[in-house]
């Protein structure tokens, strides 16, 4: 997997909006294994993290969210996804990720190649030399 920010497609009609994913188009075969949601707040920053084993796709459900991604090179890229957009962001292991809430009730879904397992999380950021 590469590092990458993607458009997705938004059907909207009178009675509400469609956002579909497909496994072998939108997501490039990924095997999902587990998803989960996180609910942000605007002061406070989530993931600050890498994972050794676990690609991710991040997916914008509500608001605006700003992801800053760092690789073994210590080189730092800033993305800002929203529904707005149409955009989601796949995210490579070995990548460390800092997640910021830019809005009130921004929400993320987070799908998952590998089982949750703690062992495999890079929580240190000197492992990236930051």
């Amino acid at each position: 997997m590469k590092l990458e920010i993607k458009k997705f497609s938004r059907f909207t009609d009178a009675t509400g909006t469609l956002v579909p994913f497909y496994k072998n188009k939108s997501l490039n075969n990924f095997n999902i294994k587990r998803f989960f949601f996180i609910y942000g707040k605007k002061k406070f920053m989530r993931a600050d993290h890498a994972h050794r084993k676990c690609n991710q796709v991040l997916i914008p459900v509500n608001g605006s969210i700003k992801i800053s991604v760092f690789n073994l090179k210590k080189v730092k890229k800033t993305f800002t996804i929203n529904n707005k957009l149409k955009n989601f962001l796949i995210i490579p292991k070995f990548h460390f990720i800092q997640i910021k809430f830019l809005e009130k009730d921004s929400t993320l879904l987070t799908l998952c190649d590998y089982k949750y397992d703690k062992k495999e999380y890079i929580q240190k950021k000197e492992f990236f030399k930051l």
